[in-house]
């Protein structure tokens, strides 16, 4: 392997991990986002108001 792709595999490495920690955070920003493991509360129940490092939100 030479130098360029030893650079080519650290940055394609950055950018997935970077794309699936953003994926993961679509929780938090606000946006619908429904999947097997974090899906919407239903209707009925009621939304609590938490607060994470000073920031609030609801859930």
């Amino acid at each position: 392997m030479n130098v360029l792709d030893l650079i080519r595999t650290k940055m394609i490495k950055a950018q997935r991990l970077d794309d699936a920690q953003y994926l993961m955070a679509k929780a938090y920003r606000g946006v619908a986002y429904v999947d097997a493991h974090h899906d919407e509360p239903r209707p009925a129940e009621p939304t609590r108001k938490l607060t994470y490092r000073g920031r609030p939100y609801n859930h």
